[in-house]
């Protein structure tokens, strides 16, 4: 088993998706579900709003059916992080209305300590009002940016740009809290004030592993219809009551991997760099790998994407059952298909996302030609079908049949086709 402190993790990240093509399969999933929850019709979303933590929690609410989508209620980017108060390219909370525009993501972070039981008053954010506290912790903020990007440049630019806003927390109001970030304000991070450069530099890492799996998450194939029904891990380094889902620890074995990558490259691992009693990063590789091997155990409840960054990450393979394919002709005889699919290509990758417009609507990453699949079946016969795509692939009528019939397999077990 290699260890994650000598992966490329960058380029392991691009073989799934380089961070340009990440990027618009992201705004092309909150574009069309805004598109498709706008009752006032689709209007194009700047980029200030739509990489913005507090407008995605808005549409993010709407696709889970916990509330309406209002775009006059999208709150963008600069309504809360002024430009003047940037961090090396990074936008900085700073605006006095930030802690009302951001008291949810507050309130999440603060539930977090209670259920940790470490003693903290609501957390708050500094801004402007807060004069030379404010300006101390940013100065200290953005030396650390610069730290991160000296130690370790290809990594952090990498991670960082999944990172649309960065928050600095109150030192005395955060019950010792070095760094945080919510899954319902995705891009956001929330980092301690006054910490040293290094604390700050660590905490990027840790926050920016985080931002940057979610992204994957939600457009790529990291969980499995069986994720849920997977046993909990244990992390042998906490209270005996703390057990994560899986899918919290496939973000933590990430964010552990990649600052295993960071601590080597700052000379932690070597004693070249001294860290705090509380830094992760002398910890990270033995937690990553420990973490690691659960997972490679648990293959069956990851989706392929997931293994692929553990094959990189770790050398080895995921554990799978052995499973029969799906070679059953009379899929190919039998089948629906919603007449009211929405397909929304990307230009940089051949992915498709597919959108069922109910309330709320369901969407689905396909890739390109099972979106032609799906599009050429909702107006000619899987016949003909199969001679267009005999066509396109070049190769032999019964190997497309066979080929397009484990398509319609697999769009099956999504739900973008009914099979009878």
């Amino acid at each position: 088993m290699t260890t994650p402190a000598g992966c490329d993790i960058p380029a392991l990240h691009a073989t799934i998706a380089p961070p340009s093509a990440l990027h618009e399969q992201r705004r092309t999933l909150y574009q069309l579900a805004a598109d498709l929850l706008e009752v006032d019709g689709p209007r194009v979303l700047e980029l200030d709003i739509i990489d913005s933590p507090l407008a995605r929690q808005q549409i993010g609410d709407a696709l889970a059916g916990r509330s309406r989508l209002s775009r006059a209620r999208l709150v963008a980017v600069s309504a809360v992080a002024a430009a003047h108060s940037a961090a090396h390219g990074l936008r900085v909370v700073s605006r006095p209305e930030a802690n009302t525009l951001l008291a949810d993501a507050l309130g999440d972070i603060g539930a977090e300590l209670e259920r940790r039981r470490e003693p903290s008053t609501r957390p708050r954010l500094l801004t402007e009002v807060d004069g030379s506290r404010f300006t101390a912790a940013l100065a200290v903020l953005r030396d650390g940016v610069t730290l991160a990007r000296s130690i370790s440049p290809e990594l952090v630019d990498d991670l960082l740009t999944h990172v649309a806003l960065l928050g600095i927390l109150d030192p005395q109001r955060t019950g010792g809290l070095a760094s945080g970030s919510s899954r319902t304000f995705p891009g956001l991070v929330l980092v301690e004030g006054c910490r040293s450069s290094i604390d700050v530099a660590e905490a990027l890492v840790h926050e920016g592993a985080h931002q940057k799996l979610f992204d994957l998450g939600i457009t790529h194939d990291l969980l499995t219809i069986d994720s849920d029904r997977c046993a909990p891990f244990h992390p042998p380094w906490t209270p005996a009551d703390r057990f994560w889902s899986i899918e919290t620890t496939l973000a933590a074995c990430h964010a552990y991997a990649c600052l295993a990558r960071f601590a080597q490259d700052a000379g932690v691992t070597t004693g070249m760099r001294m860290v705090g009693l509380g830094s992760l990063l002398p910890v990270a590789r033995d937690r990553s790998e420990i973490i690691g091997r659960w997972l490679l155990d648990n293959g069956d409840c990851l989706g392929n994407d997931a293994h692929t960054l553990l094959v990189g990450l770790f050398d080895g393979r995921p554990r799978i059952a052995a499973t029969d394919d799906m070679h059953c002709g009379a899929v190919a005889a039998h089948y629906v298909i919603d007449a009211e699919l929405v397909f929304r290509h990307c230009s940089s990758s051949d992915r498709v996302l597919v959108a069922r417009p109910s309330l709320p609507p369901q969407l689905y990453w396909i890739s390109g030609d099972a979106a032609a699949l799906l599009e050429l079946l909702g107006h000619k016969p899987f016949e003909e079908v199969v001679d267009t795509f005999t066509q396109r692939w070049k190769v032999a009528r019964w190997e497309v049949s066979e080929r397009l019939t484990l398509l319609l397999s697999s769009l099956s077990a999504s739900g973008l086709v009914t099979i009878s």
